[in-house]
């Protein structure tokens, strides 16, 4: 019995953390976050290779 209280709490604590990563990553979708920070890697990258 104690075992699947746990169970039961561990599984609803879980879907709330993942609830609440869903919700960053949307948010930092609409700001366009992801998309600068590989726009600032790719430079880098190009950068590196017409150095060479």
């Amino acid at each position: 019995m104690k075992l699947n209280l746990l169970l039961l709490f561990a599984l609803a604590g879980a879907a709330l953390y993942i609830l609440t990563l869903r919700r960053q990553l949307e948010a930092a979708q609409m700001r366009g976050d992801m998309y600068r920070d590989i726009s600032a890697r790719l430079d880098r990258r190009v950068a590196e290779l017409t150095a060479k």
